[in-house]
Parts: C-alpha cells; sequence; structure tokens
C-alpha cells in the first residue's frame, strides 16, 4: 500500500491523507461487534476535555464515533459554509475531519443546502478536483467558492471542494483508476475534510504549470461527460482557510487531554487560530522541526532513518513497518501484539532539532472504545512514519505555515 504514489517530479503535495486504515476498521468492527468476545471497553473516564478559552481565536474539536457511532481516532470539527457575501445563506456543518496531512475544506453534496457559486476553467466551464488519499479512497467533485466559518474567524471568498456533486456526470475514475469514491458519510466517515495542513494551497506551483497535474480538472461540455486536466493559478486552488483568515493566520495549534491506554469513548480539546498572536497561542518551551519543501521530517525507528515522514491528523492510528510487531489474525493492517508494547522514534527536523517520542501498540481490536492510543499498522513505505492521531493525544501540537513568519520561525514547521 505505497503511501507516495502522488509524489511524482514536481511533488504535488497531498500525499499524506486521511487515515490509512479508518474505512478498513470501521467494516470490520461493524462486522464483528468489536472482533472480540473479552472485549475489554473503554476506560471508565468516557469524556476527556481541555478547556475552550473564550477567545475568538479558537473553535472546539473532538474525537468521538463520528456520525454513524462506529468511528474510530477521528477528529471533528464544527465548519459553517456560506454563499460569498452572505449571513444568511448559509450551512452549519459539524462531523468535519480535521486532517492535518492535507489542504482544503472539501465537504459532501448531500451535506449542503445553499447553492454555491462554481468555479469555471479558462474554457469557461466547471472546474473540477480530485484528491487522493491513501486510504485507496479518492474525492472528486466541483470547486466552488464559499465564506469559510470556523471558530470565531472566516476565511472569506475560498475555493472548496463539493464531493460527489450529482451535478457532474464525468466518471472520477479519471482521478483513480481502482480506487474507492468518496460519496457520502458512510465512505468519508465524516461530513467532510478540512485539511488544515502545512501549506495555502492543495497543490501549488505545480498545479500552475502542468496540465496533466492530477488534480485539477476542466469539463468539456456544460454536462460534464467528459473531462480533461488543466492548469490552475494558484488564487483559484483549494485553499488552507486559515491563511485567509485576517488576523491570527500564521498556523494553528491543535490541544487534546491524554487518554489512557484502554481508551475512551470521547475526548474534546481545542484548535488555536495564530501563532505567537494572542495569550492563548504562546509558544511556550517547544521543539521546532522544520520540514522539507513537501512537509516531511525524519523519523529514526528501529536503526532506520525514515526520511519521509510526518503528522497526520487524519490518520486514525500511528503507520510504521515494524517486522518484529505481529500483525492481527482478523486483518494485516493493525498491529496486535499480546501485550502492550511501547516504543520510541527519534523525531529530527531540517534544521537539525530532533526529539525523542514514546509510544504505545496495543491490539486495539479488542475494544470498543472510540478513542485507542494504541492503535497501530504497516505503512507500506520503507521511507515512512506516519504519526497520526494518537500522536496528538496529551500534547499541544503547533504547525506553522508554509511562509509565515511565527515566533518559532517560518513555516512549514512542526512544533510540540
Amino acid at each position: 500500500m505505497p503511501i507516495y504514489f502522488l509524489n511524482f517530479y514536481f511533488n504535488l503535495r497531498s500525499r499524506i491523507h486521511v487515515g490509512c486504515h479508518t474505512v478498513l476498521l470501521t467494516l470490520l468492527l461493524g462486522a464483528c461487534g468489536g472482533c472480540s468476545s473479552s472485549s475489554s471497553g473503554p476506560a471508565d473516564v468516557t469524556n476527556l476535555s481541555v478547556p475552550v478559552a473564550a477567545f475568538t481565536n479558537s473553535a472546539a474539536l473532538s474525537v468521538n464515533g463520528g456520525p454513524s457511532g462506529n468511528q474510530v481516532n477521528r477528529l471533528y470539527t464544527t465548519v459553517t459554509v456560506c454563499i460569498p457575501g452572505s449571513s444568511t445563506q448559509c450551512t452549519e456543518l459539524d462531523h468535519i475531519l480535521v486532517d492535518t496531512g492535507s489542504v482544503g475544506l472539501r465537504v459532501l453534496a448531500s451535506e449542503l443546502n445553499v447553492p454555491l457559486p462554481r468555479a469555471l476553467s479558462n474554457g469557461g466551464q466547471s472546474l473540477i478536483n480530485c484528491v487522493q488519499f491513501i486510504d485507496n479512497t479518492y474525492a472528486w467533485g466541483p470547486v466552488a467558492t464559499a465564506d469559510v466559518r470556523w471558530g470565531g474567524k472566516v476565511a472569506s471568498n475560498i475555493p472548496i471542494q463539493v464531493i460527489a456533486d450529482p451535478a457532474v456526470s464525468a466518471s472520477g475514475s479519471t482521478c483513480r483508476t481502482g480506487a474507492t469514491p468518496i460519496l457520502d458519510t458512510s465512505t468519508a466517515g465524516a461530513k467532510g475534510i478540512l485539511g488544515v495542513g502545512l501549506f495555502k494551497e492543495d497543490c501549488g506551483t505545480g498545479c500552475a504549470t502542468v496540465a496533466g497535474n492530477g488534480f485539477y480538472f476542466a469539463c468539456a461540455s456544460a454536462t460534464c461527460s467528459s473531462v480533461t486536466g488543466t492548469r490552475v493559478p494558484l488564487i483559484q486552488q483549494i485553499k488552507h482557510p486559515v491563511p485567509f483568515f485576517g488576523t491570527d493566520s500564521n498556523g494553528i495549534v491543535i490541544d487534546l487531554p491524554a487518554v489512557s491506554i484502554g481508551g475512551a469513548n470521547r475526548v474534546d480539546g481545542t484548535v488555536t487560530f495564530g501563532i505567537g498572536t494572542q495569550s492563548n497561542n504562546q509558544t511556550g518551551t517547544v521543539r521546532t522541526l522544520t520540514t522539507d519543501a513537501a512537509g516531511n521530517i525524519s523519523a529514526i525507528f528501529a536503526g532506520r532513518t525514515l526520511s519521509k515522514s510526518f503528522i497526520d491528523s487524519g490518520s486514525n492510528g500511528n503507520y510504521f513497518d515494524a517486522g518484529g510487531l505481529p500483525l492481527c489474525t482478523l486483518t494485516n493492517n493493525f498491529y496486535c501484539p499480546l501485550e502492550p508494547t511501547t516504543l520510541s522514534a527519534i523525531l529530527a527536523g531540517t534544521n537539525g532539532t530532533s526529539v525523542t517520542i514514546p509510544f504505545a501498540v496495543t491490539d486495539s481490536l479488542q475494544t470498543n472504545a472510540a478513542i485507542r492510543p494504541g492503535l497501530a499498522g504497516p505503512i507500506g513505505n520503507a521511507r515512512a512514519f506516519d504519526f497520526g492521531l494518537p500522536f496528538f493525544l496529551g500534547r499541544r501540537v503547533f504547525f506553522g505555515i508554509e511562509e509565515s513568519a511565527t515566533p518559532l520561525g517560518t513555516g512549514p514547521f512542526y512544533a510540540f
């Protein structure tokens, strides 16, 4: 299951995305009720939280079972999408997945109740976006413009993606042959995906110069019965909303409480906009790890240096290749050690700063908890370590956005 199939000649950015095995885990648990007659269940605490300060530059986060109630290690928030310039023609959307491994807001067409204006290609037809995720799913749909409200902030008139819009009849197989399309909340595990990674656009200069970029397509007719690849200038590309807030726009901070290894049913946290701009986003004592141009850092693990590693809240577990951990009997997508196993990795930035990160791996099929700190599995990439949602539990994690100045330096970087 290679993770970098998008990482071709100009290094398109969306090569790290929504959890490697989330859908498989959901289906497995739904089919066998937890996959164990001796399920330990969640820990005795079912709701943990960190305080949500009364600031306009913050919004609530929650890890819970999602729209269906059976999602695992999924980080959600609520956003409001409005027709540009309107304060009444809006849709409030809960259970939007917060994904630090991608860029831009992508909303299921079935969840929208306002007619957002569509973006047009140079030929005057609908502009279509494709994004490919590492769990072998993809999102396909037109680019629209919207005012996006998140917490007390608004990003005005920015491009977003409308997933699975029935008005677009062209086959999504153009996006990725053999993959599973995201069509509804059951295939997405959410009502949409909010990509708040390290970059301002979902593709960047590559898509502005190369027509066959794999991200953007132009409809060949009004009915969009066929499409062709197209160049798209930066201004039309799907945007990270935070850099387009008027203030507090140089990064984000994610705070989630710690969870015991037994898990929990729900935890609540906050996302704070800006780094060093207000009293609630001061840096304190943290280590800053700058990334390469693709958003990667190195992880030194099991005697190997994995130079294509990253921190991704959209992945529901920690994913890495470790020959010494046994795979689960029911699925080879996860590790199932007989006892909880504590490991560690050294994370290193391009600036030479390094931090040792301990983490646990457990047989996470032996519980019905919605939050499972020990969930882990193989990644199928000898150069990558995906630090997913478990990494965030009990940590304050800063994400510095590209070209944005902060007290910790200029992004892109991670800090914690």
